[in-house]
């Protein structure tokens, strides 16, 4: 009937309650899909942020990624050469190291600026070395061999760069279009000279910046193979070694002036590649004597102060009356030293400790380590000294064949705190050799740092195992391993045997355990996983609302 309508039956509601029902359903929905996106973005913010800090600087601050992307971006291509040694071009854009430090307000007095990754890794240099010292970028880096870092390019037309933190870069090329945010923020700078090997240095993921004013270590002096003021026969060899060959490189003259980082360099290879190579010789390439002559060698390297400069002289006999003294056994030791008689060291800190047994040609130069409370201090085959509690221990060292001792105080002190200079730095290959050294079957370590290292530029120098539990040594020695069955802990007072090839070389066992690893890097910054992340829980989050709103819609 006209004007009549229907009343609403039992259990029924009106049409606006079920269409109140749905708007506010929605409304709630867009509230929470919201603050969902805004709090991943907060932490994706937070989980890319740069601290810096330290006695160093008078503000000590914390900034975001997006911060760090509005500030001036500077943008080079980077010449370097890796350990191994191999050449290689890098561009990158980013912030200035220079501008990052102004802001937090770096005092003059700051010597070390230390660099910390997310998974923990430290690269340390000094204030001199960073900022101070001209670094630049070689275009001429490839002249004359592309590849082999042992052969110098041209140092002309250099163009003076600048330290930064980038944001983006692309290795092994010099193309802008190659760069991506992979390895950001990534610790990038040029060379000194174009020789000058960088690469290891090259800190990705940098989170944390620390900046101290405690004045940096000097490195020890590097040592030749036959004792200086020492008649050889013409033709004999000398090598140049350091206690530091992984770490730091010795530069050298043979006319009597003073070395710098642009004179040559003896260990071209560093020495965590020793064990792949056999030909190292022709690679750290001994020095031939064949007239009088006087060598000047240093050690320069990252995070200390250089060496000091050491004199070798040696006098040439033409006359073929003299013997080679490196083919003339030395007879038994006659005495032994150590390279520091008293260190104090924090709780958790290692020192490598470095026996100087005489004659230097010495018939048997095996060393038995011990320590003399292993609650302080451990000691391992090769004079490694690790403080694992406070208190006093006495490391010695002695002679196999006649008992000679030396000896060396150790102090622990309290809990360890981070180390102001780069220290005995636990090295692993990096990322990028690992995956060459994977290809190769050969299981190693991790390291932030970049270092390719191909198969072609290994070139079937792999010394593999051969079956019977033995590693490489030094001209061409081995020595075996220990079987299986007697690797574990020590008892507390043991002592510890380190077996050396009458050249007095030395070959370091790595124990790799799992219980210290770090967690894998992501590929990418988290900020570009951010949107998959959002919209798989965004699905999720729908996928519950519907399903609420579908009971909902049941109860109407």
């Amino acid at each position: 009937m006209l004007g009549m309508h229907k009343a609403p039956g039992a259990g029924e509601r009106p049409m606006d309650a079920r269409n109140i029902g749905i708007k506010i359903a929605f409304v709630v929905f867009l509230i929470l899909a919201f603050l969902h996106a805004t709090a991943l973005s907060v932490i994706a913010e937070t989980a890319y942020s740069l601290e810096i800090s330290g006695d160093g600087v008078t503000k000590p601050l914390t900034l975001t990624l997006t911060e760090l992307e509005s500030m001036e971006q500077y943008q080079h291509v980077y010449s370097t050469i890796n350990t191994w040694p191999t050449k290689k071009w890098y561009v990158a854009r980013g912030v200035k190291l220079r501008d990052l430090l102004d802001l937090a307000g770096i005092k003059e007095e700051a010597q070390l600026i230390k660099f910390i990754s997310k998974d923990g890794y430290e690269v340390t240099l000094t204030v001199k070395e960073l900022l101070k010292d001209k670094r630049y970028f070689f275009p001429h880096l490839k002249d004359n061999h592309p590849n082999d870092g042992r052969i110098p390019g041209s140092a002309e037309d250099a163009v003076e760069v600048e330290p930064i933190l980038a944001l983006l870069s692309a290795e092994g090329s010099d193309n802008p279009d190659d760069m991506n945010d992979r390895d950001a923020l990534l610790l990038i700078f040029g060379q000194r000279a174009v020789t000058e090997q960088t690469n290891h240095l090259f800190l990705k993921h940098v989170s944390k910046i620390e900046v101290l004013s405690a004045a940096p270590e000097k490195w020890d002096p590097p040592k030749a193979s036959i004792p200086s003021g020492t008649v050889v026969p013409e033709g004999t060899m000398i090598t140049l070694e350091s206690k530091f060959d992984n770490e730091a490189k010795i530069y050298y003259t043979l006319d009597g002036s003073t070395p710098t980082v642009n004179s040559p360099m003896f260990n071209w290879s560093s020495s965590r590649w020793w064990s792949l190579r056999n030909n190292l010789e022709s690679v750290n390439i001994p020095i031939e004597l064949k007239e009088d002559v006087v060598i000047k060698a240093i050690v320069i390297g990252p995070g200390r102060e250089d060496s000091e400069v050491v004199t070798f002289t040696y006098k040439v006999d033409r006359t073929g009356k003299t013997e080679d003294p490196t083919k003339v056994p030395g007879g038994p030791p006659t005495s032994i030293t150590l390279d520091r008689s008293e260190i104090a060291l924090p709780v958790g800190s290692s020192f490598q400790l470095e026996a100087n047994v005489a004659p230097f040609n010495a018939v048997d130069q095996r060393i038995i380590w011990s320590s003399s409370n292993t609650s302080v201090a451990t000691v391992d085959t090769e004079g490694l000294v690790t403080v694992v509690g406070e208190g006093i221990a006495i490391i010695t060292a002695k002679t196999a064949i006649g008992g000679l001792e030396a000896t060396c105080i150790v102090r622990g002190i309290g809990e360890k705190k981070r180390d102001n200079a780069i220290g005995e730095l636990p090295v692993y290959p990096s990322s990028a050799e690992r995956n060459s050294e994977e290809e190769m079957g050969i299981s190693v370590g991790s390291e932030p740092a970049d270092e390719l290292i191909s198969a072609e530029e290994v070139d079937e120098e792999i010394i593999v195992s051969n079956g019977e539990g033995k590693i490489p040594g030094r001209d061409g020695h081995w020595q075996h391993l220990e079987n299986k069955r007697e690797i574990g802990v020590q008892p507390s007072n043991a002592n510890v045997l380190l077996v050396t090839g009458n050249d007095s070389s030395q070959i370091r066992v790595y124990e790799i355990t799992l219980g210290s690893a770090h967690p894998i890097q992501w590929s990418a910054r988290q900020k570009n996983l951010s949107f998959q992340i959002e919209v798989i829980i965004l699905l999720l989050f729908i996928t519950g609302v519907g399903k609420k709103y579908v009971e909902f819609l049941k109860e109407l």
